[in-house]
C-alpha cells in the first residue's frame, strides 16, 4: 500500500458517501444532504442523474447484480490482502517498506470497509425497483451480502479487528471509570467502521447472521481485570456455568463498552445486534444467555475493600458499601 493509494481510496470513499447521501430528484434538503461535499452540493446532482462512483449507470438500467456484486467482491478480497500485510507488520513478522506503511494500511482498510458498508446499507427500494416488491426482495444488495459472506472472510476479519481494539482498550483502561476511558482517533474510526459493516452485511441474511454467531474470535493476550458480574463476554459463561468460546456476536455485544470513548459506536452496535438477531432464534438465544444471571461469589478482595456487589431483577449490577 502506498500513500497515493490511500489518498485515492479516501477520495472514492467520499464519492460513495456523497452518492448515498444524495436525495431523489425533486426532494429538497434532508439530513443526508448536510453530509455532502461542497462540489456535489453546488452541482445540483441527484441519485437519478449521477452515475454510481463504483459501477456507473448500471444502477439505472437494472443491471446491478451483474456489475455491482463483482465490484464489491473484488474490494472485499483486496481488503483481505491488505489485512494480511497489516497483521504481519503489527506482529513484527515483516518490516515496513517505508515509514508509516502500517498506518497507511490501516487507513485503506478502514476506507474500503466503509465503502462496502455504505454500499451494503443502501435501501432496497431504489428508483429502479421501488414499484416491484419481488425485485426488492431479490435486489443486488441481498445478493452482495450473501456472496461476501460465503466467498470471503470479511465477517471474521471485521470481528477480529474489532476484538483487537476491544481487548487492548480493556487492558489499557483497566481500573478507570467508563467516562475516563481513552481510545485513539484511529481506533475509534476503525471500531465504528467494523461495527457498521457487520450491521449491514448481516441485515436479513440468515447465513451471515449464523456466521457471526459461530465465528471464533480468540482473546488477545492482555491481562485485565474482569468485572464481578457473570455477563462479561470476554469470559462468557452459560447458565450451566460452562465456559463458552468467544465468537463474533460476543465481540459486537462487548463493543458497546467502548461507547463512552467513541461517539456513535453505541448506536451502530445496537443496529448490528438488532440485525444479527432479527429472525434468527439461535442468535437471540445466545444473547439471552449472556444476560446477567447472578453475581459471582464474594471474594477476599471485595471484603478487604469493604464493598459488596449485588444484582437487581433487571440484571443491573450495583456496588454497595459492606455493612459493618
Amino acid at each position: 500500500v502506498t500513500p497515493e493509494q490511500v489518498v485515492l481510496a479516501s477520495c472514492i470513499r467520499q464519492a460513495v458517501d456523497d452518492y448515498h447521501s444524495l436525495t431523489p430528484a425533486g426532494d429538497a434538503g434532508g439530513f443526508g444532504r448536510r453530509r455532502l461535499s461542497i462540489a456535489v452540493k453546488t452541482s445540483g446532482m441527484s441519485v437519478t442523474t449521477r452515475p454510481h462512483p463504483l459501477w456507473g449507470r448500471a444502477a439505472h438500467h437494472g443491471k446491478d447484480s451483474r456489475t455491482a456484486v463483482p465490484v464489491l467482491l473484488a474490494l472485499a478480497n483486496e481488503v483481505g490482502e491488505v489485512r494480511l500485510r497489516a497483521n504481519a507488520l503489527r506482529e513484527g513478522k515483516s518490516n515496513e517498506v517505508y515509514d508509516g506503511e502500517l498506518n497507511c494500511s490501516i487507513r485503506i482498510i478502514d476506507d474500503i470497509c466503509d465503502i462496502l458498508a455504505q454500499s451494503l446499507g443502501r435501501h432496497a427500494s431504489s428508483a429502479v425497483n421501488a414499484t416491484d416488491n419481488q425485485r426488492n426482495k431479490l435486489c443486488f444488495i441481498a445478493d452482495s451480502r450473501s456472496v461476501l459472506g460465503r466467498e470471503t472472510t470479511l465477517i471474521s476479519s471485521c470481528c477480529k479487528d474489532l476484538a483487537r481494539i476491544l481487548d487492548a482498550a480493556l487492558a489499557r483502561n483497566s481500573g478507570r471509570k467508563a467516562r475516563e476511558m481513552e481510545l485513539s482517533p484511529q481506533d475509534q474510526q476503525t471500531a465504528i467502521v467494523m461495527v457498521r459493516l457487520i450491521a449491514n452485511i448481516t441485515y436479513q441474511c440468515c447465513y451471515n447472521q449464523d456466521l457471526l454467531r459461530i465465528t471464533p474470535v480468540p482473546i488477545a493476550d492482555f491481562a485485565y481485570d474482569t468485572p464481578a458480574s457473570s455477563n462479561n463476554a470476554a469470559d462468557t459463561h452459560s447458565n450451566a456455568g460452562s465456559p463458552v468460546e468467544r465468537t463474533g456476536l460476543h465481540v459486537v455485544l462487548s463493543a458497546t463498552s467502548l461507547s463512552p470513548a467513541c461517539f456513535t459506536l453505541r448506536e451502530w452496535c445496537i443496529i448490528a445486534i438488532r440485525n444479527a438477531v432479527e429472525g434468527n432464534a439461535a442468535n437471540a438465544e445466545t444473547v439471552r444467555r449472556l444476560e446477567g444471571n447472578e453475581v459471582m461469589g464474594d471474594t477476599p478482595e471485595l471484603q478487604r475493600m469493604g464493598v459488596k456487589v449485588e444484582m437487581d431483577k433487571k440484571g443491573n449490577v450495583h456496588v454497595k458499601k459492606r455493612d459493618s
